[in-house]
């Protein structure tokens, strides 16, 4: 490696290459063995890609397509694309996107708040602010000055276990065949059961491979968890029931991807079925370290099992179905560990010995002389 070249240094034990575009600084690390035209190949396309800039006359539309081409490797890309695709659909996408007013946005988060949950408003202003940011990052962000939806209370989702049971039997274990033949196996009941048992999140159980699970140790391994802070790599512990769920998992060769909500509208119309209208999919991973922390209670326990970066403030949300129960059993523990104290006390102590009444003085009387 040349002791200088543009836009690539050496930072600790790295190589790094860097570039300055529209004010905003931009760099990445690359292990030291890189070879020097792949370090070469980032900086010419960054330029190739930020120092174009949007096509102003291309409109909003063409603009949020050109912003999803720089975040394609974002963990929730797709459900960013669907935000934008539809604030297009409201602010309309052939308009310049510098057009946008603050009004306008405040008047579709308004007319949406009427209809969904604040917490899926506040995501579609995200996105919205996060393509003004990086598409025009010199520019008047609009959403700036718009209002935000409340960040929504956590709420308790967690099921009690015998209701799970009762949803996952009321879901077929056939599909849906012609009359007289019989359909396939259904996988969604096996899925639904690990989900409810291991409580690992729906996208993370279609990256599990046959190599990843060890059912002799009861343990499975997870990949790398990129949302949020993003999560290394961990091998979990199953517990009996979750063995077992994983077991029938193997041997029906459930592995690979599935459709999400697919999977989540089987298991709804499982909880109308049994009388339950607004149980969804993902309340079964919320089930699952509800109970942990109820057995534990122990939070960083929960965030470990849950996948958690650690010191994750959304642990808590799902500790909020077992607080009850828990700060009961703290007032408990409480109360005997202080009584065992005060016991302990009363043993050791020492006895005080009583001290000796002192008997009165005799005063001593001189008899009386004759008067004379």
């Amino acid at each position: 490696m040349p002791r200088k070249l543009a836009g690539i240094r050496r930072h600790y034990n790295k190589w790094q290459t860097y570039i300055r575009i529209q004010g905003h600084y931009l760099s990445k690390s690359w292990p030291l063995d890189t070879p020097v035209p792949e370090l070469r190949k980032w900086h010419q396309d960054q330029i190739a890609l930020y120092e174009t800039g949007p096509d102003h006359a291309a409109g909003f539309r063409a603009d949020v397509a050109t912003y999803l081409t720089r975040v394609a490797a974002m963990p929730t890309y797709a459900q960013r694309a669907d935000h934008l695709s539809r604030w297009c659909h409201e602010l309309g996408r052939d308009r310049p996107s510098l057009s946008i007013t603050s009004t306008e946005i405040d008047i579709v988060l308004q007319g949406w708040l009427e209809t969904l949950a604040p917490g899926t408003v506040r995501k579609r202003r995200t996105a919205l602010r996060s393509f003004f940011a990086k598409m025009y990052p010199k520019a008047l962000n609009p959403v700036k000055a718009t209002t935000s939806p409340p960040e929504p209370k956590a709420e308790t989702r967690g099921i009690p276990y015998d209701v799970i049971e009762r949803i996952l039997a009321a879901m077929p274990d056939r599909r849906s065949a012609k009359r007289g033949t019989l359909g396939d196996l259904s996988l969604g009941k096996i899925r639904a059961r690990v989900l409810a048992y291991t409580g690992i999140p729906p996208g993370l159980l279609q990256q599990v491979q046959p190599y990843d699970l060890n059912l002799q140790k009861g343990s499975v391994r997870i990949i790398p968890r990129h949302k949020g802070a993003g999560v290394e790599a961990r091998t979990l512990p199953l517990t009996a029931e979750g063995l077992a769920a994983f077991k029938a998992f193997h041997a029906a060769n459930a592995y690979g991807t599935f459709p999400t909500p697919a999977l989540n509208a089987s298991f709804k119309r499982a909880c109308r079925r049994v009388g339950l209208m607004t149980v969804r999919l993902y309340d079964l991973r919320h089930s699952f370290l509800t109970e942990v922390y109820r057995v534990t209670r122990d939070l960083a326990t929960v965030g470990r099992l849950g996948l958690h970066a650690e010191g994750s403030r959304i642990t808590a949300r799902y500790a909020r179905g077992a607080h009850e129960e828990v700060d009961l059993a703290a007032v408990k523990a409480f109360d005997q560990t202080l009584a065992t104290a005060r016991q302990e006390a009363l043993k050791s102590a020492v006895p005080v010995q009583k001290r000796s009444k002192k008997l009165p003085r005799k005063v001593a009387r001189f008899p009386q002389t004759a008067s004379k």
